[in-house]
């Protein structure tokens, strides 16, 4: 209980600098709010006018205490687009971009690990050399040349798969849960559970194909590692099979530093998100901060990077704990 108790006390002056940070950074993007919304054709007594209204003529400092004060009430502020509390569309948004980072991570540690085991298994052949080839070019390939490259083959080329979009227009049922695949089937909605499984197919393959690859690399240099100790050999030497050296005695030390990657990486991949997002459409707060970017939307901004900071926060939390849970020295420390 210490041992959470102090990461949680570590993580309030971390998401207070973010905060600091976004706060000046979204003042410092060239143009001015109140121009963006009301456009080129508004006079200076309209702007003046709306700038008074939405509070942007204080000086920065009263703006970041009136923030912070209304933070602490749990109020995110109201979006200077719509008029909308940010802290509701950040809310009703959240579920879908959970959703395709718990895909993507699934499909990342699904193919990453057996990838990486085969890669160290088979070392220096030509499996290895041809797995090796292929997470070379999933780590660097771009991402929106990825999307858009899957969006050409596999829904304009060959119709497979939905272009974009979180389901099909012919669902219309209201959200249970906001996680679309799990709302159709506590409905038992087969087709509603099909069709949002076919929408998360092309942006959970673009976000997980940079996760497994750097999963697998990572998985089959400390599995060549591993390897090579001591108490693998001696549990060869003692006659166990093959397979059990290697998954049960091997794999559960290599996965001690993919875990931290995979923790890492999968928080990277809400940055990710928001590229992705906008490519597919796709309903998320990603694509919800592309938008607040582009219409100079402070509190929508705000209010999306501070969500984004806590999952990553949350996310170093958990990753310490399935630390304890594979290795008994770390289990002893948080006890």
């Amino acid at each position: 209980m210490v041992f959470v108790a102090g990461r949680i006390a570590a993580a309030i002056p971390v998401l207070a600098l973010v905060l600091i940070i976004v706060f000046l950074l979204v003042r410092a993007i060239p143009g001015d709010p109140a121009v963006v919304l009301l456009g080129p054709g508004a006079t200076r007594e309209q702007i003046a006018a709306l700038r008074d209204q939405l509070r942007l003529d204080l000086p920065a400092p009263q703006q970041f205490l009136e923030y912070v004060a209304a933070l602490a009430r749990g109020d995110f502020g109201l979006s200077l687009k719509n008029g909308e509390p940010v802290l509701r569309e950040i809310l009703l948004r959240l579920p879908a971009t959970i959703e395709l980072t718990l895909m993507a991570m699934f499909v990342a540690v699904l193919v990453g690990v057996p990838l990486g085991v085969i890669c160290a298994t088979r070392a220096n052949g030509p499996l290895d050399h041809l797995l090796r080839l292929v997470s070379l070019v999933g780590v660097s390939i771009p991402a929106f040349l990825l999307a858009l490259l899957l969006q050409l083959i596999f829904a304009s080329y060959l119709g497979w798969l939905p272009v974009s979009g979180r389901t099909s227009a012919l669902v219309t049922e209201a959200p249970i849960t906001g996680f679309a695949v799990l709302d159709a089937m506590l409905r038992g909605d087969g087709a509603a559970a099909r069709s949002a499984l076919a929408h998360l197919v092309l942006p959970c393959a673009v976000l997980a194909a940079f996760l497994a690859a750097t999963l697998g690399r990572y998985v089959r240099n400390s599995m060549l590692e591993i390897l090579g100790e001591d108490f693998v050999r001696t549990a060869r030497a003692k006659g166990m099979t093959r397979p059990r050296v290697i998954y049960v005695h091997a794999l559960r030390n290599a996965l001690l530093p993919a875990v931290t990657i995979l923790g890492l990486k999968s928080a990277e991949m809400l940055g990710g998100a928001i590229l992705t997002e906008t490519i597919f459409a796709w309903p998320g707060i990603g694509r919800y901060m592309f938008e607040a970017i582009r219409n100079r939307d402070f509190p929508v901004i705000q209010g999306t990077t501070l969500v984004f900071a806590l999952i990553y926060v949350m996310t170093s939390l958990a990753v310490d704990f399935i630390h304890g849970a594979l290795d008994p020295r770390v289990r002893r420390k948080m006890l």
